[in-house]
């Protein structure tokens, strides 16, 4: 190959280069007026953009009374075209040889172009270089979509009626070529020299590969015996990891174990506080009516009253150890559940042991507070506190002890406050009450049951458990997320 032709293959691919950025420019306008005709036009909120007057309607108003502006193939080419040419360099613009907008009218080269497209309608496109300007432009054929807005104008489909143009200042380009011919020369002998100079060093690379290869062949299988070793630690390290994960999770179920036992045990002492009363009140109307009868003869009626109220007593206690029957029966599932209820359930369990301790409890609760989740399992958290509560008033001998629950939720999330006045946490335990064994009962407490209510709203509920001072006063905050809307729409279908 000459130089001359080595020029002339510059200058060709130079074209090319020029010809395939104005074609992809090009046929990615038409690709976007294709999607804009499939939907007839978009409609877009703007407050700068002018409608076009010559679509009718121009725009509409949408329900919250916004302007929206019709925008068709052609007003969204403009747009694009508006933009595009306030580059330094490049200019973009669509036009016709029979105008709806003035805006669109070719120039004096573009006219000749679509006259060009008339004649000969299969060329898909023509380009031109002037001075140094490179212009392009595609032929717009008309398509079933067009005839929206083009029919009157007695359009047909595959009709040639205009064209977008694409130009670019290609200044500097030429500049570049021309550098690039005038060092071709000097490149070519520079290349010549670079081959020689390319021949010896291959041939001395050679040499010295054929020297190498034995220390390379030496490596590689000293790294082969590596990686081996390597694949044998990582299937050793995985064993070891699923084992300490096994045993991890056995940890954490012997922990919840232990603390269903513990709070289980707390519960039969509530039984003996709950049955205590009743069993002495049957035993005293039993005792009347054996008297009665012996003093004053047998009295149908009397004895009918003495016996009833020996049945509800009986009765109070056999819904008493219903009531614990259901409360540690496990949940298997996430249901929506009322709030306010399963606070009430936690409260009605350690009622008579809060009575007897003369401790008062209070709740403070807004309505319709439903939770998704484990029912029981935030009852037994709620429980769980309210217990420590009370084990804490009594050992300090407060007076007038008592606990306030507080229910309330706000767009997110529902909280449950429960405060008691027993003088809060120890600053020096604060930081370590929610951890596993750690306890302030001595000989009594397993240190367990508060690191499974935080283990229980965090993990089971994804939700939170924390506890601050304030005003001498401990405060224990459980937040739950609010039940997403679509279930809590089950829940009053159901419900319903």
């Amino acid at each position: 190959m000459t130089i001359r032709e080595s020029y002339r293959v510059q200058e060709r691919f130079f074209e090319e280069n020029l010809i395939n950025k104005a074609e992809t420019i090009f046929n990615l306008i038409v690709d976007l007026r294709h999607w804009n005709a499939e939907f007839e036009g978009v409609y877009a909120k703007s407050d700068k953009l002018e409608p076009n007057p010559y679509l009718k309607p121009s725009s509409i108003k949408s329900d919250k009374n916004e302007t929206l502006i019709w925008i068709n193939p052609a007003f969204m080419t403009r747009q694009i075209s508006d933009i595009a040419s306030q580059r330094d360099g490049f200019r973009l613009k669509i036009t016709s040889d029979k105008l709806i907008n003035k805006h669109n009218a070719p120039d004096e080269e573009e006219k000749k172009l679509l006259i060009k497209f008339l004649k000969n309608p299969d060329v898909p496109y023509y380009w031109s270089i002037h001075n140094n300007t490179f212009q392009f432009m595609g032929a717009l054929k008309v398509e079933k979509e067009c005839m929206l807005c083009h029919k009157k104008q007695g359009y047909k489909v595959g009709d040639v009626r205009g064209g977008i143009s694409v130009m670019f200042d290609i200044t500097k380009e030429k500049q570049q070529l021309k550098a690039i011919n005038s060092d071709k020369e000097q490149t070519i002998v520079f290349l010549i020299i670079a081959a020689i100079g390319l021949l010896l060093t291959l041939s001395i690379y050679h040499h010295l590969r054929r020297l190498d290869e034995q220390k390379i062949f030496s490596l590689n299988t000293s790294l082969e015996t590596k990686v081996k070793e390597l694949d044998h630690f990582n299937h050793t390290l995985h064993n070891k990891v699923k084992e300490e994960v096994t045993k991890q999770r056995e940890k954490e179920n012997l922990l919840i174990q232990q603390s269903k036992l513990a709070t289980l045990g707390e519960m039969i002492g509530n039984i003996a506080h709950q049955w205590r009363q009743p069993i002495s009140a049957v035993s005293t109307i039993m005792m009347n009516i054996k008297w009665t009868a012996i003093a004053q003869g047998v009295d149908k009626n009397f004895l009918d009253e003495r016996m009833n109220e020996a049945n509800e007593q009986l009765q109070y206690m056999s819904q008493t150890i219903e009531d614990f029957r259901s409360f540690f029966k496990p949940d298997k599932a996430k249901t929506a559940f009322d709030l306010s209820a399963e606070v009430y359930k936690a409260y009605h369990i350690l009622q008579d042991s809060l009575q007897y301790s003369n401790i008062s409890l209070r709740i403070h609760s807004m309505d319709h507070l439903i939770a998704y989740g484990y029912a029981n399992e935030f009852s037994q958290v709620v429980l769980n506190i309210i217990s420590n509560a009370k084990d804490v008033l009594i050992q300090r001998a407060v007076e007038n002890p008592s606990i306030e629950i507080s229910l309330y939720q706000d767009r997110d999330f529902i909280y449950c406050e429960i405060k008691d006045n027993g003088g809060g946490v120890k600053e020096s335990c604060i930081h370590k009450i929610f951890e596993p064994y750690f306890t302030t009962k001595e000989h009594q407490g397993t240190g367990i049951g508060l690191y499974i209510a935080k283990e229980i709203i965090e993990k089971h509920m994804q939700g939170d458990l924390k506890v601050k001072n304030r005003d001498n006063n401990a405060i224990f905050t459980i937040t739950i997320p609010r039940i997403p809307k679509e279930k809590h729409a089950d829940t009053s279908t159901n419900q319903r």
